[in-house]
């Protein structure tokens, strides 16, 4: 029963650290008046550079030694930094050419599963083929890395998710940079009156939404496999993440509530089966497990209708582009 418990917990933490900077990702792009469904294109290409600097350290640098743990601090800073750097292609599109944004989104989603694919087919010949992006000699950063211990549960990805998550609430809602920001995605032509510079913080809001796009990516690839294949991506999480991010009604409070709610039924679903068949009235359950994993998506669907059907909106300005010359 124990042991059914810990796996519960430790998929928890993982679903919940990944999920929540996938949100965030979403919030800050819409915030800052960007509709941005490329989320899960940011996690696939942040997964994507994680497994790269992964390779090249352990199989290029080091002849497939194992290394310390702390590396990670240096290959999630790798994941993100590059995320960032491809969000700003969206943000080129979008920004500067004034494309549409869902459109822009949808190829950079393409996109990045292409680049994905090229990396795979070079790096799976330097690791003697097979169809994984195999991430040898490095184990996760946390007091277990194995996930049937608790001590797995105290590790970089959830303090990455706490401490991301506290300091874009407070930039939010208590310093003047997160008001101006807010108020571009409600009204940018106010806030150029103003005298606040429109494109200056689109380019910022678009640049920090890839860079935890990456992270999340970095975290999905990391902790949930341990090797990436284009069968295997990032799940879909970013899609997911951006149904949370609606439910919650573009509240980093409400998000991180919603996330570990979904995660706790998530791990419930995969890893309580065997704890439920403990009770007479719950043999058997097993066979329904396929409907079991279902159960936090149609869970989370279930809300997110309900919270549509209260008329809650966005930020007004989200998904149009900002033109200097409207007044």
């Amino acid at each position: 029963m124990m042991y059914s418990w810990i796996l519960i917990l430790t998929t928890t933490i993982f679903m919940f650290s990944a999920l929540t900077l996938a949100t965030l990702s979403g919030i800050f792009s819409e915030r800052v008046g960007i509709t941005n469904i490329a989320v899960n294109g940011f996690m696939i290409f942040g997964a994507a550079m994680y497994a790269l600097i992964s390779f090249l350290m352990t199989d290029v640098v080091f002849k497939g030694k194992t290394l310390s743990p702390w590396f990670q601090l240096l290959y999630f800073a790798f994941a993100g930094i590059l995320s960032s750097g491809f969000a700003l292609l969206f943000g080129f599109a979008t920004i500067k050419l004034k494309s549409d944004q869902s459109v822009s989104g949808f190829a950079m989603n393409i996109l990045a599963v292409g680049v994905a694919s090229i990396l795979l087919l070079f790096v799976k010949k330097a690791q003697q083929g097979g169809d994984y992006f195999q991430m040898r000699g490095q184990t996760e950063l946390a007091l277990s890395p194995n996930v049937d211990n608790w001590k797995n549960i105290i590790s970089l990805k959830l303090f990455l998710a706490l401490i991301i998550a506290g300091g874009s609430w407070f930039f939010l809602n208590k310093t003047k940079w997160g008001l101006r920001y807010k108020a571009i995605g409600e009204n940018p032509q106010a806030a150029d009156v103003a005298g606040i510079n429109v494109f200056k913080y689109k380019w910022l809001g678009i640049a920090y939404s890839g860079f935890i796009a990456g992270l999340a990516g970095a975290i999905f690839i990391q902790c949930k496999t341990n090797q990436f294949s284009l069968y295997i991506e990032v799940g879909g999480l970013g899609f997911l993440a951006l149904a949370i991010m609606i439910t919650s009604g573009w509240k980093i409070s409400w998000t991180l509530l919603i996330c570990i709610i979904f995660s706790f039924i998530y791990g419930f679903s995969y890893f309580g089966i065997s704890w439920l068949e403990r009770f007479e009235s719950m043999k058997g359950v097993s066979r329904f497990a396929e409907l079991l994993y279902t159960l936090p998506f149609i869970i989370t669907l279930g809300i997110m209708i309900a919270k549509m059907k209260s008329k809650q909106m966005g930020p007004a300005a989200a998904g149009r582009p900002y033109d200097k010359s409207e007044r």
